[in-house]
């Protein structure tokens, strides 16, 4: 195994994991063949991980391609992201693009677009005019003016105008005007705004998924 202590990268690296590092700092490009673990890494040029990785804190303004997992504390994008497997987080920061397997986080704010099967989330919220391909389980989730969101299953629901789902399946919701569902089951409190479309509306006795607390 590599062990670094700390490292800065203006021009482009490529190393062979497994790779050990307390903190990363990359202007330029990295490349590492195989697994890392670390404590900090920050990109704003283009870093590509063949493997896994573990890390504390991760912020990308650049690019970032992970083969494997990713596994982190905190991840914060204003680029992108892509990763072959899981992403786990205890927070994700998003203001550009994120592409995952599987997304497991206790919050997840989205201010721009996340393309991934499964989504399980304490807290969610879309901003304006975002995107989130794929289906969201979580305890809240507030969609902004616009945002587009794929099958929800949540206790508490918020949309706000012109925003689009698919299913959503919940135990509170509130929606605004001129916002776009395609079916809604909901078991105690369902509160529809005037000129709200929704496709199909049925009141259930339970969520049928298991929702994080």
């Amino acid at each position: 195994m590599q062990e670094i202590e700390e490292l800065s990268i203006g021009g482009s690296l490529k190393l062979t994991g497994p790779v050990k590092f307390k903190r990363i700092e990359l202007a330029g490009s990295l490349s590492i063949e195989g697994s890392a673990e670390g404590k900090e890494l920050e990109i704003s040029g283009a870093g590509r991980i063949t493997g896994s990785l573990i890390v504390g804190r991760i912020e990308v303004g650049g690019s970032v391609r992970i083969g494997g997992s990713c596994e982190c504390d905190s991840f914060e994008i204003s680029g992108s992201a892509e990763i072959g497997a899981s992403l786990k987080s205890k927070e994700i920061e998003l203001a550009g693009k994120i592409e995952a397997e599987t997304i497991e986080s206790g919050v997840l704010e989205v201010a721009g677009k996340v393309v991934s099967k499964e989504i399980r989330v304490r807290e969610i919220t879309i901003e304006k005019n975002s995107r989130v391909k794929g289906t969201v389980t979580c305890g809240s989730i507030h969609i902004g003016k616009g945002g587009e969101v794929g099958d929800v299953y949540a206790d508490k629901v918020e949309i706000e105008k012109d925003a689009e789902c698919g299913l959503v399946e919940c135990n509170e919701i509130r929606v605004e005007r001129n916002a776009g569902i395609r079916e809604l089951r909901y078991v105690t409190k369902a509160e529809i705004s005037q000129g709200a479309e929704i496709g199909k509306l049925r009141k259930i006795e339970r969520v049928s998924r298991e929702l994080p607390q």
